[in-house]
Formats: structure tokens, sequence, C-alpha cells
């Protein structure tokens, strides 16, 4: 099992169990937005401003109904700043645009190598 669908199993599991009858979609959002920031290692800060931007796009409406579209966000987030970014993944635009402002915002943070393997993604996908 690879990290990547290790985090994925864990956000499912997560999800299911937060999604049970009386639970609300905020503390579930709370829950994954956690596991993310702590699934990836020296990218807190930048997990944490992913998790922020799940939030805002999923939190307030997270159902059974949508939950397959939060749980692939997450993934793809969990990969994009793994560099495990794969050709099918990707992110809405308007997302991209934030991702983009929270790079530059941690970019003197951040590793060379780290940052230039996630902007040759956004370049490559012409979100830049």
């Amino acid at each position: 099992m690879t990290d990547l669908d290790k985090f994925a199993s864990d956000a499912d599991r997560v999800l299911s169990r937060a999604l049970k009858p009386g639970a609300t979609a905020r503390a579930a959002a709370t829950e994954l937005s956690r596991l993310l920031a702590s699934s990836v290692h020296g990218l807190e800060p930048l997990a944490e401003g992913f998790a922020l931007i799940w939030e805002r796009r999923f939190a307030d409406s997270l159902t059974p109904g949508n939950a397959r579209a939060a749980i692939d966000w997450l993934v793809a987030a969990f990969a994009f700043l793994s560099d495990a970014f794969a050709p099918e993944m990707n992110f809405p635009d308007d997302d991209w645009e934030d991702i983009r402002e929270l790079l530059s915002a941690e970019a003197e943070d951040l590793d060379m190598d780290t940052l230039t393997s996630m902007m040759t993604v956004i370049v490559e996908r012409g979100k830049a």
C-alpha cells in the first residue's frame, strides 16, 4: 500500500465515521482537515492552507452524496504535497488560484526542490 493509498483509505474511514446520523458536516470537515495536515510531514503550514481551501469548498455541504468528490479533492491535495500528483488529478480553476497564492505566501519557507516541483505541476497544467 502506497502512502497515497493509505491516506485515501484513512480519509474514507474518517468520512464514513463522521457522516453517521447525528454528526455534523463541520465536525467531519475538521477531522479530515486535521488528517491532511498531520499526514504531510515537513509541509504542515502548506497542508493547513490546503485544508482551508478544502474546507471552504466542502465543509458546510459535506454529505454522503458529495463525499467522493470531497475525498478525491483531499487525495489530490495529499498527492500534490507529496510529489505524487498524477496526470488524471486536478482541482477546479478557482482552487488553482488559491493554491498559487498559498505557494507564493509559503515560498520562502519551502525547500527549493519542493517549490520547483509544485510550480512545475501548476505550469504544466496551464494554471500559472
